[in-house]
């Protein structure tokens, strides 16, 4: 009976590593991944005056992705014209937005300024100066002389001159007298070429004030540079959003690609699903605030109403302006007789109930419809997502704090949590098998 022939035997290759280079070593290159990671990440925090307004037109364009889709689909247009037409509808709501809330904002604002530096407010503080603790009446004090602080209004000279009284033996005469007899006022030419001088206008241009409104006029021009940018950015980025998921897809391994598509339509579902959805909900709550508190007689109900709506983009983060709402409402009753206040209760508990009702609506009407469970997100995820993000990376962090907490979300869930719950019932002995994926 022949012998069975020995089937070969291959022994494991023994690596040289005085041959290798560092960058084929496998530690090192996850190592140059995580690195070219954060480093991505902190050169767009270090330009963000050119990032931000990147983020936010690709933001957008994500946003509107499934309008123009329709658009090309249903109006058969192409996609630069329905981007247009886009574009010219959302600059024609902002316009009218303007023309009807901004002048009543604005008068609102310089209304409450005035009021403030008129003292109409100071009864009401030294009543609450009274009852805080001495420790914090010092920043009372702080806030008091900031709103008697006129000099940014009126010039020290005209406040002198309005206040000087004329003198009590004058008389008509002495006005005809003054009015009929002008004075020669002596022009010096070499007093005012020294005051043109080169050197003077330097210092005047060097002067703090001059220093400060020219940092101003740059800020400003800055913020209107990158308003201009977003909607410019925004059309490139959505008349070729399908080329570039197209592209993104091809760069996906096939062997992994079932399971990439699947973790990228989720969260695609969660974080589309959120911020559509927070958009059009934190504009119907901003437009309700601002009616329930001038029903209950909340001065500039219309401000703090449309200011709680911005911020209710944030699940309860409307809730900070209730207190200036009652403070608000408080020192305005104080401006009026006693006969005809508000009880104290419901200066108290007034606000606060508009806000209750407005979120009850919002919790059972407006999120199921608009939102609907698409996020998976809690409020309270989302809340320490956007104070992270903020305290870490301002505006910038601000922005990217919800998409990344819930991509990681859905991360954990879908590949930590399956390894983590096999360890925990016994059918595997390692908790995270990183060689699965």
């Amino acid at each position: 009976m022949d012998q069975d022939p020995q089937k070969p035997t291959t022994e494991p290759e023994n690596t040289n590593f005085a041959r290798l280079h560092i960058w084929q070593v496998q530690a090192f290159r996850d190592l140059l991944v995580i690195a070219v990671i954060f480093g991505a990440i902190w050169a767009g925090y270090a330009l963000r005056f050119v990032t931000t307004p990147l983020l936010l037109a690709f933001t957008l364009a994500y946003l509107v992705e499934p309008l123009v889709a329709w658009l090309c689909r249903v109006l058969k247009m192409s996609r630069p014209v329905a981007v247009t037409a886009i574009l010219a509808s959302a600059g024609l709501g902002v316009v009218l937005a303007g023309l009807l809330f901004i002048p009543t904002i604005v008068f609102q604002a310089s209304e409450f300024v005035a009021s403030a530096r008129a003292g109409r407010f100071d009864q009401w503080i030294n009543r609450f100066e009274e009852v805080l603790p001495s420790q914090y009446r010092s920043e009372i004090g702080r806030v008091r002389t900031w709103i008697n602080d006129k000099s940014t209004l009126v010039p020290p000279a005209v406040t002198a001159a309005e206040s000087t009284p004329p003198a009590s033996n004058s008389k008509p005469a002495d006005l005809v007298t003054t009015v009929a007899e002008p004075k020669v006022v002596q022009l010096d030419p070499a007093a005012n070429l020294q005051d043109s001088s080169p050197t003077s206008i330097t210092q005047a241009l060097l002067s703090p004030t001059a220093q400060s409104a020219l940092w101003k006029i740059l800020d400003f021009s800055s913020m209107l540079f990158a308003a201009v940018l977003i909607p410019f950015y925004f059309w490139f980025f959505s008349v070729e959003f399908p080329t570039a998921v197209q592209f993104l897809g091809s760069l996906v391994p096939a062997a992994r690609k079932e399971k990439i598509f699947h973790l990228a339509g989720e969260m695609d579902a969660a974080v589309a699903g959120f911020v559509r959805g927070r958009i059009l909900i934190a504009g119907g709550m901003g437009v309700m605030f601002a009616g329930g508190w001038w029903i209950n007689g909340v001065p500039y109900a219309l401000t703090l109403g449309l200011l709680a709506g911005i911020l209710s983009i944030v699940p309860y983060l409307g809730l900070v302006v209730i207190i200036p709402a009652i403070a608000l409402l408080a020192a305005n009753q104080l401006t009026i007789p006693e006969v005809d206040r508000m009880a104290w209760y419901w200066i108290v508990a007034g606000p606060p109930l508009v806000f209750t009702i407005v979120q009850s609506i919002e919790g059972y009407i407006l999120t199921p419809v608009f939102a609907g469970r698409a996020t998976n997100l809690g409020p309270v995820s989302i809340f320490v997502a956007v104070l992270a993000g903020a305290s870490v990376a301002g505006l910038y962090g601000m922005l990217l704090a919800i998409p990344v907490a819930a991509c990681a979300k859905i991360l954990i869930r879908e590949t930590i949590m399956p390894s983590m719950r096999n360890w925990a019932a016994g059918k595997s002995s390692d908790p995270l098998p990183l060689d699965r994926y």
